[in-house]
């Protein structure tokens, strides 16, 4: 099986590796498959060359926003992927069980039939990992700010200022005809591997400073669910209204200004994934 290497060389994993695409693709040799040299260059560059030269799918090797970029593409061109972990946090590549290295994860992959893999979309946009709605979704600025070598005083200033500022009521979620709930933030999460084609939306409801750390620290550990206060729903689609005309949002980390009504849809087996041994 001909397969290309897509690469963001600027994520946190890949900028502090050297020749990333020729370690990368030997691995991938060493697994079946045949590299097809494409030139440095950006995404879409990249993805024109594999598809130039006739790549039969795609290795895609960065952040969570970097795979996220390619999901449409991957889809409308019937193309099966391979997802390695390239970037900071690799939330995608960690729910899918793969190890932190490329190189280590790309040699799994084996050039067989594939598998289908549950695709998010918001408003038309894809989404792989996590939504966060609401004015929390602006701290993930501030993460792209200490990626590029940033200092991390505006964002301690900026948690100080959310956590004693006085509650707010920004996004409003229907519940059932009639009846809604309103809250400072929402999350919606794609199902993990193995769990049932099912979106989870959190509702997070105002709260004082300390409770509006605690539920910091839920989150960070996928444990939102445990606290009394936020409302865990679940469905294959979730309508996000706002009171303001438009909504921080952020997808897999990107952060995104989207006008509300915000439509999450789960695609269920959407994405064609090549197995892994």
């Amino acid at each position: 099986m001909k397969a290309a290497l897509l690469l963001n060389p600027l994520s946190g994993r890949l900028s502090r590796m050297e020749a990333p695409r020729a370690a990368i693709e030997a691995a991938m040799h060493e697994a079946g498959f045949i590299p097809v040299p494409i030139p440095d260059g950006t995404l879409d560059e990249q993805w024109d060359a594999a598809r130039e030269a006739g790549a039969e799918a795609m290795f895609i090797a960065g952040g969570d926003g970097t795979l996220r970029a390619f999901v449409t593409r991957l889809i409308a061109a019937r193309l099966p992927c391979a997802l390695l972990p390239g970037g900071t946090m690799n939330r995608v590549c960690l729910r899918l069980g793969l190890p932190e290295d490329p190189v280590e994860a790309a040699r799994l992959y084996r050039p067989l039939p594939p598998e289908g893999m549950d695709v998010g979309s918001v408003n038309g946009e894809p989404m792989l990992y996590q939504s966060i709605v609401g004015r929390p979704a602006r701290l993930l600025r501030f993460r792209e700010m200490q990626r590029a070598g940033g200092s991390w005083w505006p964002l301690l200033v900026t948690v100080c200022r959310n956590l004693f500022r006085p509650p707010w009521r920004d996004v409003i979620v229907p519940l059932a005809p009639a009846t809604r709930a309103t809250g400072l933030a929402a999350v919606v999460t794609m199902p993990a591997p193995g769990d049932g084609p099912s979106l989870t939306l959190q509702l997070i409801q105002p709260a004082g400073p300390g409770k509006r750390l605690r539920l910091a620290w839920r989150w960070f550990r996928g444990r939102l669910a445990e606290d009394a206060s936020v409302i865990t729903l679940h469905g294959s689609r979730f309508a996000v209204h706002g009171r303001a005309r438009l909504l921080r949002v952020s997808l897999d980390g990107e952060m995104r200004v989207l006008m509300p009504p915000l439509r999450f849809r789960l695609i269920p087996l959407a994405l064609a994934v090549l197995p892994r041994a």
